[in-house]
């Protein structure tokens, strides 16, 4: 019943100084939060800039036809 090596001290490891500190989940858990929301922000910052690129894209194309048309009008004017 009562087991007095229940109650004997344990005795500690001896700890490297040099040794990295110990994982903690807690600043694992906020690394990857400060990641995932790093990502979040990469991830808006590409899609305006897709955003861009095709508005500058379909104004490039509207500029081109308009050259176009007045090259045209201007040969079919001699």
């Amino acid at each position: 019943m009562f087991n007095p090596k229940m109650f004997k001290q344990k005795k500690k490891r001896a700890v490297d100084p040099n040794a990295p500190p110990r994982p903690n989940l807690l600043s694992q858990d906020k690394k990857l939060r400060e990641t995932t929301d790093a990502f979040g922000k990469l991830h808006d910052l590409v899609a305006a800039q897709q955003a861009t690129i095709d508005e500058l894209r379909s104004k490039y194309s509207r500029m081109q036809q308009s050259m176009e048309q007045l090259i045209n009008h201007v040969r079919n004017k001699k």
